[in-house]
């Protein structure tokens, strides 16, 4: 009888520990399609892990080189009740580039910079580009949501735009959580 209860008792500890709320920072992934034709930095998708004290975006490529001639802009909305972003962290992906976190003017950086820590880079061996941004920056609203554009200007004369998740679009809310 203490077997057939023991039994019983693991699998419903299972069950009330994944339906638990998680005690970690909320994250956010998407993949994006093979939609970028015509440049190897077409997005294949991007993840954001709001924190206690950090956002942190990490946008995936298809094949991100040192020489590439194309950008990123990460979009931060912290204010549902305004139409489109308040800030756009903005990069070049190729090697010796640098970076900058704007207010947003439309869907487009500004000459307002923002004071507030945060970094950004290229990992091209990984295919990667990651954003690091203080929740200062943002005022440690409760939640954001985000939204990637790349532009590469491959052979200079129609640029190719690959946004994530789609065109001026937004991830879910992402609540603040514990750590990034």
């Amino acid at each position: 009888m203490r077997t057939r209860i023991s039994l019983l008792a693991v699998p419903a500890l299972a069950l009330v520990a994944l339906t638990a709320a998680p005690a970690h920072a909320e994250f956010y992934s998407i993949d994006d399609p093979a939609d970028a034709k015509g440049s190897l930095t077409d997005i294949y998708g991007f993840e954001a892990n709001h924190g206690a004290d950090n956002v942190l975006v990490k946008v995936r490529f298809n094949e991100l080189m040192r020489t590439s001639a194309a950008g990123v802009s990460v979009f931060f909305d912290t204010d549902r009740g305004t139409k489109g972003p308040e800030y756009v962290l903005s990069s070049g992906l190729g090697d010796g580039t640098d970076y900058v976190l704007t207010e947003a003017d439309g869907w487009r950086g500004s000459d307002d910079r923002v004071r507030c820590d945060y970094s950004a880079r290229p990992k091209w061996g990984r295919d990667v580009f990651r954003a690091v941004v203080s929740r200062e920056c943002f005022d440690r609203v409760p939640s954001v949501r985000v939204s990637v554009k790349m532009v590469d200007q491959a052979d200079g004369s129609t640029p190719v735009v690959d946004w994530a998740p789609k065109r001026q679009r937004w991830s879910l809310p992402i609540g603040s959580g514990l750590g990034a």
